[in-house]
């Protein structure tokens, strides 16, 4: 901000440092609710840029009224009126389209203003152009607006040059007005960017959670894919050999029991957390089931510490591998390698089965694309099929790295603009502060040459921006009582310092003290400091400022500077919660994303490796009363497997539409197969998709917890709907104790969880008459 020296010409002042924005400031308690941060923006900016704009043109007025008649004077009044109400009317507004037609024309009418008039009123317009140089840097393309800008900044230091003639006074206006330019632009984009990174607090979490539905996707493919596999291939190998070789069969069924109570733990396990990827752990699980499938296996590894992401990769390609190898009952002989050599790593899983694998087996290609992908994102290769010695090979080639590169790409790009937020926030405050200081000495060498007072007066401003640009308006610093006062002492000794010293020629940034206040005390107590600040200077200057628009002159500078000061604060403050919010939906929303896959992996997939299991001890004991019995339970087996490795993928893509009817059909399967008498009663109408999703799912839980806890021989299903509701109920006369003491098991718990989403209530235990009943109540 400009004052007005002895020769009545813009010039400047104690305080002069000042800023303009139109979405800047915070007056209000509670600043740090980042859920206000977007309402707030834009109005506080909004006032900040009219404080300002009001003060430049009420100098410019006041100045134009010194030296005019009464016609000129209005007409100079006109003119800023108009200016001021382009600014704060259309500029300022939030969501004006900075680029359309009408706001070119509206430049072209404020430049006519700032720059024509100049000649009619001569040094009280000399800084007006400084308005037009910040609307500049906000409408027009980043490289011609730079140009324009700095042109228009040299016009105003030539034209201040030939009206004073004085060259430093002219590198003081140039740099204010720099400033000034800057202030505009750059806070009101800030309060663009802060609206906008509120708009956009939800994508964070949706990357977040898109991520996590892939590493959900991944890490059932990589812990239960093989198990699955591995059910199908045994399970048709143990029909066939049910009469021409029991024992053999009765092998397989063994083999399928372990690997289904196996996986049926890995739910468990995925269901309660992830765990960490052991490879020793994974190549002895993969070594005892190529073994268990009469494989000749050779391993060897030869590898150091290796990251979480190469680990997870290396694991997914050896389960994927070996999978591939149990498909095929043609393999004899299999060896894997996984070596080291520097930052390379190599997996090589080679076997002599080669017929009829020319290509990959139909139903392994999406598998397989999904590995390359990871595998490619991440800088390695993956080649799959026949090698020239004639037998089938897998090859894996990966780079070790300390950061997944496919993930920081992602972040970076979501975190464009929250990256652009904090690096104007910072730019701008470094920027603004800075001139505050460069104008405040250049003025003071206007007034005094004498080296001690330049020396104290550049040591005290110094620590001053220093305290505010390091301290006060660093980002998450955190300020209790004792502190803030402290702050307080320290920046009001800096400024009135010099002005004990040298209260002739006192020259310092009162406003930043002034902005301090209102930032860091409650509103009362930082009004009252922030008026004090500025009631102070015209008794400090009174001594060597004797005309009453000087004095006003600094008034106004002070109070400019302490708004400005305390918007950059506030707004980059603003930034870093806003940032730090979103991080947390981020989380939240990733924390709920687990809880939806753990409930549904247990839900959808618990039944089915229980039906499994149930099926197997069934076989076992048909083998020898009824063979034919025997193989249709084999061929179920065979088809659960496969129904369980699509819900693998269901699981982790979302929600699946459950069918109730098939849920009904296949509960009454399960059960009649445990050998358990059950009865269905099913009356409803067409229900909606999540209603009846929800049913089907409390249908499926329930019997896997008929199948898992239950002793006794009769179950009852029901499910009717009355009016606008929809009941569902399983009873089974032989209860055991998981599930039945308060709160219920997981399984209940999510099942309640599942139904109260919908607007229903879950409740399970024992009637008077000793059997346990599960009851659902939904709206229909």
């Amino acid at each position: 901000m400009r004052s007005v020296t002895d020769r009545g010409k813009l010039s400047g002042r104690p305080g002069s440092a000042w800023a303009a924005d139109r979405h800047g400031v915070d007056f209000l308690d509670g600043a740090d609710d980042s859920s206000r941060v977007p309402l707030l923006a834009p109005v506080l900016a909004r006032v900040t840029v009219a404080t300002v704009f009001f003060g430049i043109c009420l100098f410019a007025f006041l100045v134009a009224a010194n030296q005019q008649s009464l016609w000129p004077s209005v007409q100079a009044a006109v003119y800023l009126l108009i200016l001021l109400t382009l600014q704060v009317f259309y500029f300022s507004r939030p969501g004006t389209p900075l680029r359309a037609p009408l706001t070119y024309a509206v430049v072209a009418v404020q430049a006519y203003l700032v720059f024509v008039p100049q000649e009619q009123f001569g040094a009280a317009w000399v800084s007006m152009p400084t308005l037009l140089a910040g609307t500049v840097l906000l409408v027009l393309p980043p490289a011609l607006a730079v140009a324009i800008a700095a042109t228009i900044l040299f016009l105003i230091g030539r034209a201040e040059f030939l009206l004073s003639g004085n060259l430093i006074d002219a590198i003081y206006t140039t740099v204010g007005s720099t400033g000034a330019a800057l202030e505009v632009f750059g806070l009101t984009r800030l309060a663009g960017l802060i609206t906008d990174l509120h708009a956009a607090r939800s994508e964070l979490g949706r990357a977040a959670v898109a991520k996590e539905r892939t590493r959900f996707a991944r890490d059932l493919h990589d812990l239960l894919g093989l198990s699955l596999a591995t059910i199908g291939p045994k399970g048709a190998l143990a029909r066939r050999l049910v009469d021409s070789d029991p024992d053999r069969a009765r092998a397989e069924l063994a083999e399928i029991l372990t690997v289904s109570r196996h996986a049926l733990a890995d739910v468990r396990l995925i269901a309660s957390g992830y765990r960490e990827m052991s490879l020793h752990e994974e190549s002895r699980t993969v070594e005892s089931l190529l073994a268990a499938s009469n494989v000749d296996v050779r391993m060897e590894l030869n590898h150091g510490e290796l990251p979480a992401h190469i680990r997870s990769v290396l694991v997914a390609v050896l389960r994927a591998g070996v999978a591939n190898v149990l498909d095929h009952t043609s393999v004899a002989r299999c060896e894997i390698a996984m070596r080291q050599s520097g930052r390379t790593v190599t997996l090589d899983i080679v076997d002599d089965g080669v017929s009829g694998r020319c290509e990959i087996a139909p139903g392994e290609s999406e598998g397989f694309d999904v590995l390359t992908d990871r595998v490619r994102a991440l800088g390695g290769g993956l080649a799959v099929g026949p090698d020239p010695d004639g037998r089938f090979g897998l090859h894996l080639t990966i780079p070790v790295s300390g950061d997944d590169a496919e993930q920081k790409a992602e972040s970076d790009e979501i975190e464009q603009v929250p990256r652009r937020a904090t690096l104007l926030a910072t730019g701008l405050m470094n920027s603004v502060f800075v001139i505050f200081f460069i104008s405040a000495m250049l003025h003071l060498t206007l007034l005094t040459r004498a080296p001690e007072v330049l020396a104290v007066t550049a040591v005290c401003l110094g620590s001053l921006v220093a305290l505010q640009l390091f301290y006060v308006s660093k980002p998450g610093r955190r300020f209790t009582a004792p502190l803030k006062y402290a702050v307080i002492g320290a920046q009001a000794i800096l400024v009135y310092l010099p002005w004990m010293l040298f209260p002739h020629v006192w020259i310092s940034v009162p406003g930043m003290l002034a902005g301090t206040m209102l930032f860091l005390l409650r509103p009362v107590w930082g009004w009252l400091g922030f008026f004090a600040v500025v009631a102070s200077v015209p008794i400090a200057q009174s001594g060597f400022h004797g005309e009453l628009i000087d004095i006003v002159y600094n008034v106004g500078a002070t109070v400019i500077t302490g708004f400005v000061t305390y918007g950059l604060t506030w707004m980059a403050k603003a930034v870093s919660e806003l940032r730090a919010a979103r991080h947390e939906l981020a989380q939240a929303a990733v924390a709920e994303e687990r809880m939806r896959f753990a409930r549904d992996l247990h839900d959808l997939l618990g039944l089915s490796l229980s039906a499994i299991t149930l099926k197997t001890e069934l076989a076992q004991r048909l083998m020898k009363v009824d063979p034919a019995r025997a193989r249709t339970e084999l061929m179920e087996i065979v088809g659960i497997s496969r129904l369980a490795l699509a819900d693998v993928r269901l699981v982790a893509s979302g929600y699946r539409d459950l069918s109730l009817n098939e849920e009904s059909r296949s509960a009454e399967s399960v059960l009649a197969a445990a050998d358990v008498d059950v009865r269905m009663d099913l009356h409803y109408g067409e229900l909606p998709v999540e209603v009846r999703t929800v049913l089907a799912t409390v249908l499926r839980e329930g019997v896997t917890n008929v199948l898992r806890h239950s002793k006794g021989a009769h179950c009852e299903i029901s499910v009717r709907q009355h009016d606008n509701m929809v009941v569902l109920e399983i009873v089974n006369d032989g209860v055991g104790t998981a599930e039945t003491g308060p709160g219920g098991g997981s399984g209940i718990r999510n099942l309640s969880d599942r139904v109260a989403g919908v607007g229903g209530k879950l409740t399970a235990g024992l009637d008077p008459d000793g059997t346990f009943r599960l009851r659902a109540l939904v709206p229909a």
